[in-house]
């Protein structure tokens, strides 16, 4: 050895002994020494990915997947899903330096309904991924849960109807809408869909602006059985060439109207047969009403009847005329297009008090 050599081992020595006296009588380099090595092993620590720590994740909010395919497969879940799978608790093995950013979402805890393969109650397993980040998730519970399972099928062509849930303000008229489209599917469980037998839209008229001329609004459908009850069920869907449907229109037209008075409108001529007096007389209905364009109803002092008068003559029996109302116009609507004048009569000595009086009436 060389006496440079020498002189450096001897340099080298002087500094540890130096240090190792600083140490041992120095109180402050020891309390130093020591949080540099605990700042020295946390940062070794969180950069090594092996070393892990357990966090737990309470009430996880679990991801449905493959109910698309489930239903090609000709398979529905019936129980309530949302309450099945609350209270999930997951644990995942995080690697130190993510533990506090690591979310559950990261490990897209789901549970896949594609897996189902049969009708009844049917065992699934809750499923998660492993996170190249945020580590592994080490434990599920409850690690899988039961659901009920039906055959899933489709009905085509259920009619639609509509029904006007409320009156009609005085004065006005509509035409009983049609419907677009008036067959729609409903799909779901075999149980519920097998009981359906026609689908109903309402129209509510205090939802509509009564205003003159064509009408057009949508209704949503209600699902009824073949009972008349009304089937509400969230797993029944209605569809109508493939589309779901939360609605459908209605088409209609809005008219004003107008009501006469129709005892007013008929009299009687001649006389009934002798020993015979007129004992009543009454018209059926009372009342028509008459929906048309304001412009057509203005210009009616009153219905165009083929009659206005019956004719007693010879009669010796109570009888009953018919008399037609003609339209004011092609697209006029009556509420009745026929009238029905019923006269009775009798011998006079039988009813002379109230003959008297309707003759009376007759002459005047």
């Amino acid at each position: 050895m060389n006496s440079t050599e020498k002189r450096g081992e001897k340099a080298s020595r002087l500094i540890l002994r130096g240090l190792k006296h600083l140490v041992l009588h120095n109180a402050w380099f020891k309390l130093l020494a020591v949080l540099i090595s605990v700042v020295l092993w946390a940062g070794l620590i969180s950069q090594d990915v092996s070393l892990t720590r357990d966090k737990v994740f309470n009430d996880v909010s679990v991801n449905v997947t493959g109910t698309d395919t489930m239903k090609r497969n000709g398979y529905i879940v019936t129980s309530d899903l949302t309450e099945i799978l609350q209270g999930v608790t997951a644990t995942a093995a995080v690697p130190q330096q993510q533990y506090e950013r690591a979310e559950i979402s990261a490990y897209n805890i789901r549970l896949d309904l594609s897996r189902i393969t049969g009708t009844g109650e049917q065992e699934l397993k809750l499923q998660s991924s492993n996170s190249s980040v945020y580590g592994r998730i080490t434990g599920i519970t409850p690690s899988s849960v039961n659901v009920n399972v039906e055959d899933y099928v489709v009905r085509y062509r259920i009619p639609v109807s509509v029904t006007v849930a409320g009156e009609t303000p005085a004065g006005w008229y509509m035409s009983t809408p049609s419907v677009d489209p008036p067959l729609v599917a409903v799909s779901g469980p075999r149980s519920l869909v097998n009981s359906i037998s026609r689908a109903r839209a309402f129209v509510k008229p205090d939802e509509v602006d009564w205003t003159e001329g064509p009408a057009v609004f949508s209704s949503e459908l209600t699902l009824y059985n073949r009972s008349g009850e009304e089937v509400k069920n969230k797993l029944l869907e209605i569809s109508y060439d493939g589309v779901m449907l939360d609605s459908v229109v209605l088409e209609s037209t809005i008219l004003p109207t107008r009501t006469y008075d129709i005892p007013s409108l008929i009299g009687m001529i001649n006389t009934p047969a002798e020993g015979f007096a007129v004992t009543d007389f009454h018209v059926s209905p009372e009342s028509i009403t008459v929906a048309a364009r304001s412009e057509v109803l203005n210009q009616m002092n009153e219905l165009a009847l083929s009659e206005h008068y019956v004719d007693l003559n010879g009669l010796d029996e109570t009888t009953s005329f018919q008399i037609k109302v003609s339209k004011p116009s092609d697209d006029a609507i009556l509420s009745n297009d026929t009238i029905t004048v019923t006269v009775e009569v009798a011998p006079v000595e039988w009813e002379e008090t109230e003959a008297t009086e309707m003759q009376t009436v007759q002459q005047d």
